[in-house]
């Protein structure tokens, strides 16, 4: 499949041909019609753009015949860039809906699968660990989901305290969910709304915050550690060992 860089690169012949026919009319007007480069370079632009103010005319036979010239590259020029970037555009944007409907229907016909909400430091360590299989990232921050998509995860684009959200990742056929947000609020309203369309769904959810921990598992979760008390932990046991 043609990527979107790899279609950008053919399009830099495009814009080297008008380059070099700019490049062309500047010069050529510079030494048929003795003009200063600024002038020029709009006698050039005005002309393969067909504007034409009036201002600035050929003055000779060469300088006609060159104009004509000048005119019918430089139109072609402009317009088979104007088509390729069209094409690019169209082309891009086909693609783009072709994956994502690709990934949708992947995502429905999962079964028994595993949903991970948040792709930040914590969610793409355990997303890592679980691998590509079986698992379906939601995260409402573009830039993680095409990271997540780029390690070859299915997505959902969106914030896990949406239902339908959470609908699009075919939560009522997962077996399980992981909440790794940064947010303990948004972490404790994701856990209500998966409980409500999954009652059977297995919630393991992360705190940041120890006063969360309970509110997260009265709302529902099998499972909540809280970050900060691991680490403290780990530190107070790494001393006692000292």
């Amino acid at each position: 499949m043609i990527t979107g860089y790899s279609r950008f690169i053919q399009l830099i012949p495009v814009f080297l041909l008008v380059f070099l026919t700019i490049a062309l009319g500047t010069t050529g007007y510079m030494w048929l019609e003795d003009l200063s480069l600024l002038d020029a370079f709009y006698f050039t632009v005005i002309t393969i753009t067909s504007v034409g103010f009036g201002d600035l005319h050929p003055t000779t036979e060469s300088s006609k015949l060159f104009t004509i010239a000048l005119v019918l590259i430089g139109m072609f020029s402009l317009f088979y860039l104007i088509s390729e970037l069209i094409s690019f555009f169209l082309e891009s944007r086909i693609v783009d809906t072709m994956f994502l409907r690709r990934i949708k229907r992947s995502i429905r016909k999962m079964r028994n699968h595993i949903i991970l909400c948040g792709y930040g430091n914590v969610g793409s360590l355990i997303a890592d660990s679980l691998g590509v299989h079986n698992v379906v990232v939601i995260d409402k921050d573009e830039m993680k989901i095409n990271d997540a998509r780029d390690r070859g995860f299915n997505t959902v684009f969106g914030d896990s305290i949406n239902s339908e959200t959470l609908k699009n990742a075919n939560i009522d056929k997962a077996k399980a969910i992981i909440v790794a947000l940064n947010s303990d609020p948004d972490a404790v309203y994701t856990i209500l709304a998966a409980k409500e369309l999954n009652r059977d769904i297995e919630v393991y959810a992360r705190s940041n915050e120890k006063g969360s921990l309970n509110k997260m598992k009265r709302a529902g979760a099998n499972y909540v550690i809280c970050l900060p008390g691991v680490g403290s932990d780990a530190i107070l046991k790494a001393m006692e060992k000292g």
